[in-house]
């Protein structure tokens, strides 16, 4: 299967290089994406890709940070008004538009990537293909006979329900994982994903304190102020072909895995299903 009969009409919005990162976050808030293509304005040929992981990143996890404390002496409404080429990543995995599903499958897994910009011989956006794009043509293909504990990722980082989003944000970068069950005395509370980090940012809550200065206010924002507590889980016997539709039809990217007593006993997320297609 061609991916560009997968892509055929979806929605893609842009940004340029110029594009502030402010007005990135509001868009990436307000559409709902995970991530977005920084094309030149002239050519459409991609230039950048901002993803919410940059935005975790830049909010105190990791090197984009540095933005804020050292050009900008920890001005967070300043450093917000920066190009967005400050923060996107340059060096972008793209995929020709002619490209077949399985092609598109093997760059997730191995490039560990959760979507990419389509494009022509010229580099010129097409569109933008993602896992959930995939699943959503692929999820029917799926043995029923296939559990979830045969392919979810057992070692689970966590998070705690009174940890601080900077902290927080330095274990999601460190581990490149764009999501974190929350725990309470052992057992599941909510969930925090990097999309919970540009709502935040984008709201006008966080640009009120910019404005006054109360950035640590945000960076000190606690788990369980801001984590999704009306979490979808599953259990180790599910069947796999479930847990894709039910990922299809909430739109997540990943369900923790618990026990009776809603003990974490691992996470199964979008790349965890497509690695049911590479076999």
């Amino acid at each position: 299967m061609k991916i560009n009969n997968i892509v055929s009409g979806k929605k893609i919005t842009t940004i340029y290089p110029t594009t502030t990162i402010r007005k990135t976050l509001v868009t990436m808030n307000k559409e709902g994406f995970r991530r977005i293509p920084v094309v030149d304005a002239g050519t459409n040929r991609v230039e950048g890709i901002v993803t919410s992981m940059d935005i975790v990143d830049f909010m105190g996890g990791g090197s984009k940070y540095n933005l804020i404390r050292e050009k900008h002496n920890r001005n967070f409404l300043s450093a917000i008004n920066e190009p967005v080429r400050e923060i996107m990543e340059e060096n972008v995995i793209t995929i020709k538009e002619n490209a077949e599903i399985d092609d598109v499958i093997e760059t997730f897994l191995e490039k560990n990537v959760g979507g990419v910009p389509v494009v022509n011989n010229d580099n010129q956006l097409i569109s933008l293909i993602t896992e959930r794009d995939v699943i959503r043509i692929l999820k029917d293909r799926i043995s029923g006979e296939e559990k979830v504990k045969d392919y979810m990722t057992k070692k689970v980082i966590v998070a705690t329900a009174g940890e601080r989003l900077k902290d927080v944000a330095r274990t999601m970068v460190r581990n490149g994982f764009r999501r974190l069950p929350v725990v309470s005395e052992e057992r599941l509370v909510g969930i925090i994903t990097s999309t919970d980090f540009i709502k935040l940012l984008g709201s006008d809550w966080a640009f009120n304190h910019m404005q006054t200065g109360n950035v640590r206010e945000i960076t000190n924002v606690r788990m369980e102020e801001i984590m999704k507590r009306d979490v979808i889980t599953a259990k180790e016997g599910d069947k796999l072909k479930d847990i894709a539709k039910i990922m299809v039809t909430n739109d997540i990217g990943a369900l923790p895995v618990v026990d009776d007593n809603l003990r974490i006993k691992g996470i199964i997320t979008e790349k965890d299903v497509l690695s049911y297609f590479a076999k």
